[in-house]
């Protein structure tokens, strides 16, 4: 019986040694995301559906390079995306599908990590260029939109600008904004904001939308509406259990169902 003991002992000790050298297990990596498009047909959602965007992630898990596919599944613009040792996003470069630049990205952020400026400049002229300023809670209270592009009808340079300018409650929740544009005085959007600072009704004059969102935050459903309150569309999106979009439903006027955006993940 002894003899017994001694050997179970010697057994899981042996066992014990192993498990400790042993290498561990390699980490799955996420290597790639793709997004089909699928159309309804009679209400029901067709089997076949076509190739609508790709996403190759770095070893970091970052977006590297995204593909967006027309209706046919062809390649139309392909966007590489670089960072800093930080992890910001500092540059991006949109393709054609010929390999031709289409336009360029670049980000600047602040000592605390807050992007302070995005500019993006389009092979052919013009350029869309945002500047955000903070203040000492790290609130964005302030953002300024120019632009300048092409106009083909008129053969003619076209500038804008706008600024928006946000206010929040002691929580740190938008509960306010007022714009101006082309330098004419602030005024109030009609926006409004639930406890949590999500943007629950907006009213664009022309157009209104609605919103709600899930327990996680996460936005569920946009209603868009014409002057007269009447449905013109509604999305609806599904999140996993991480919290990522995962499937993206659209409506038409008739609040039926017209096609939906189904993503699925690759691991390596």
């Amino acid at each position: 019986m002894k003899s017994v003991i001694i050997l179970l002992i010697v057994i899981l000790l042996t066992v014990l040694s192993c498990s400790h050298n042993e290498k561990p297990t390699s980490k799955i990596i996420l290597v790639e995301s793709r997004t089909v498009k699928y159309k309804y047909v009679d209400g029901k959602l067709d089997s076949t559906g076509t190739l609508y965007e790709r996403i190759f992630f770095d070893k970091m898990e970052r977006d590297s390079i995204i593909e967006n596919y027309n209706v046919n599944g062809s390649l139309f613009l392909r966007t590489t995306l670089y960072y800093d040792s930080a992890g910001n996003k500092v540059k991006s470069i949109d393709y054609k599908a010929d390999g031709n630049v289409e336009s360029t990205t670049e980000y600047k952020y602040s000592e605390k990590g807050k992007i302070k400026e995005s500019f993006r400049e389009h092979a052919g002229g013009g350029f869309n260029r945002g500047q955000f300023i903070y203040d000492s809670l790290g609130n964005r209270i302030k953002e300024v939109w120019t632009s300048k592009w092409y106009i083909d009808q008129s053969g003619d340079w076209y500038t804008s600008e706008v600024i928006l300018l946000r206010e929040y409650n002691d929580k740190g929740y938008c509960i306010g904004v007022k714009e101006s544009a082309e330098g004419k005085p602030f005024i109030d959007k009609k926006t409004m904001f639930d406890s949590l600072g999500h943007i629950i009704y907006e009213d664009w004059g022309n157009n209104f939308r609605k919103f709600r969102y899930d327990k996680n935050g996460n936005q569920i459903e946009e209603i868009s509406l014409n002057v007269n309150k009447k449905l013109v569309n509604r999305w609806v999106s599904v999140y996993d259990i991480n919290n990522v979009r995962i499937e993206y439903i659209t409506y038409n006027s008739l609040n039926e169902p017209i096609e939906a955006l189904k993503k699925e993940f690759i691991y390596r």
